[in-house]
This record gives C-alpha cells, sequence and structure tokens, in this order.
C-alpha cells in the first residue's frame, strides 16, 4: 500500500492538537473533545487508513503495515505544514502514535496516550502472559477477513468495554461498534507489533501524558504503568471508567489534558 495523506476534520484556531483515534468508531470518538476545545487550540480530526475503509466494510490489505501508518501520519502533518504539535491518541491511534513519535520525535510538542495498544513493551519488559498472547493472536486471526458478531463481542470484552462477550450484544456501545466492526479486519500483527526496544523510548523527549481507567483491564493498566517508567518525561491520570474512560469522565480528561498542554508550552 502506498502511502498517503490521512482524511482530517479541523476547528479552531491556536496551537495545533492533532486526534488519532481508537481501533473502532474511528474519528468519531474524538467529536466532543474537538467541540470543547476548538475556541483555543487548532484542534484536527485524524482518520487512519483502517478506520476509513474499515467502516466502509472493507477488509484489511495485507500491505497495510505500521511503517505505512506513520508515513501517512507524516505526509498528513506535512500536508497541513505543521512543523510541531500537540498529539493525542487512544488505544490503537496511541499506539501508532508512539510508533511516529519515536521514528519523529521532533515534530512533537507533546504526547497525550489514552490507553495506547503499546503491548509490545510486556515482551520488552518479559512480563508477557498468556491472557495477552491470546488477545494478541485473536486479533492477528482476523486479518483480512470478514469479521462476525462473535469475533466483535469477543473484542469488546478482550478490549475492556463489556465484561462478558455473552453481554456484549446488550451493551449500549454494541450498536455504535458493530457498523465498524471490519476495522479489527485491518489491525494485523504488521500493524499492531512492534520492533521497539525498551531503550527507543528514550528519543521520546517530549511531555507524555498517559490515561488509564480505573475499571480498565490489568493488562492495559500495565502497559501504561510499563511506559511511564521508561518515556523520559512522562506523567499518569487515573480516571474514573473504563477503556473509553476519556470519553466517560471527558471533564476529568480534559482538565488534564490542558494542564498537560500548557505545562509543555513552558518547556
Amino acid at each position: 500500500m502506498r502511502p498517503r495523506p490521512l482524511a482530517v476534520d479541523a476547528a479552531g484556531e491556536g496551537e495545533p492538537l492533532v486526534m488519532i483515534p481508537g481501533g473502532m468508531t474511528g474519528w468519531l470518538s474524538w467529536i466532543p473533545h474537538q467541540e470543547r476545545l476548538s475556541d483555543r487550540y487548532w484542534t484536527i480530526r485524524v482518520q487512519p487508513i483502517h478506520n476509513e475503509l474499515g467502516s466502509a466494510g472493507m477488509p484489511g490489505d495485507p500491505s497495510y503495515t505500521r511503517e505505512v501508518a506513520v508515513e501517512n501520519l507524516l505526509l498528513t502533518v506535512d500536508h497541513l505544514e505543521i512543523e510541531r504539535a500537540h498529539f493525542a491518541g487512544w488505544w490503537a491511534g496511541g499506539k501508532g502514535l508512539l510508533d511516529f513519535a519515536v521514528a519523529n520525535p521532533g515534530r512533537l510538542m507533546s504526547l497525550t496516550l489514552v490507553e495506547p495498544a503499546a503491548d509490545w513493551i510486556l515482551e520488552a519488559a518479559g512480563e508477557s502472559d498468556r491472557e495477552h498472547q491470546e488477545s494478541t493472536e485473536f486479533l492477528d486471526s482476523l486479518a483480512g477477513q470478514d469479521v462476525t458478531d462473535d469475533d466483535l463481542a469477543r473484542f469488546l470484552y478482550l478490549a475492556g468495554f463489556v465484561s462478558d462477550p455473552a453481554m456484549a450484544r446488550s451493551d449500549p456501545y454494541w450498536e455504535r461498534a458493530w457498523p465498524h466492526r471490519m476495522t479489527l479486519s485491518w489491525l494485523s500483527e504488521k500493524v499492531m507489533g512492534s520492533e521497539h526496544s525498551v531503550a527507543d523510548l528514550a528519543a521520546v523527549e517530549c511531555p507524555v501524558l498517559l490515561t488509564k481507567g480505573t475499571k480498565t483491564g490489568k493488562v492495559e493498566k500495565r502497559v501504561v504503568d510499563l511506559l511511564a517508567m521508561h518515556l523520559p518525561n512522562a506523567s499518569v491520570a487515573e480516571l474514573e471508567g473504563s477503556h473509553a474512560h476519556h470519553i466517560e469522565s471527558i471533564d476529568r480528561f480534559l482538565e488534564v489534558l490542558e494542564k498537560h498542554l500548557q505545562a509543555s508550552l513552558a518547556t
């Protein structure tokens, strides 16, 4: 797949804040944040290829890789004539931003990661367990495939959106996630895996805010804690809620985010 600039939706003026979504509903998840921040920042919602084409019902392309994803984002900020920006990402978007940050540290004013899917750090730290391995293998098994209702239910359970896959279809999030289920077909090991080492994180010298939910799974919490240990300038905020705590506790998230952005401008 040839890299290209991504679709964006921008609003407001000021310092640029580029927001990358998670793996399911795409840039829709950042709409309420954009609405409340655009009077103070140039807020830019970005739609990654896996969200754009997956939400359109297309199965994953095996030539789509993390290298392509990083280049797509670089081409996007170049197209917008942004030299440096604040970046924020959730889950897959957070993992992709971490890849981008390691490769292009000079382009970041600050970085905010909402439970990023940087599970590779568990293996790098020697903490990978069977639960983590099963989750990774399951997601990789969906690469290029038609994603079924059962697949979506299992993913929502593994990602911490629901406590029981048998109850996923009755959860309020189901109706929002179901139209975007083919996005999971794009998130293969080629995209979600990594060749980074813990030492590579030293390149990311900008201020980093990591957030996790009080009701989130142990794997997601541990990824956040390990990243905080190895990123040079990182802080952690725990917010009430689950994997989507930045939406569930949006007032508190925006309060913490704004303090982070303002502090980064003072450095």
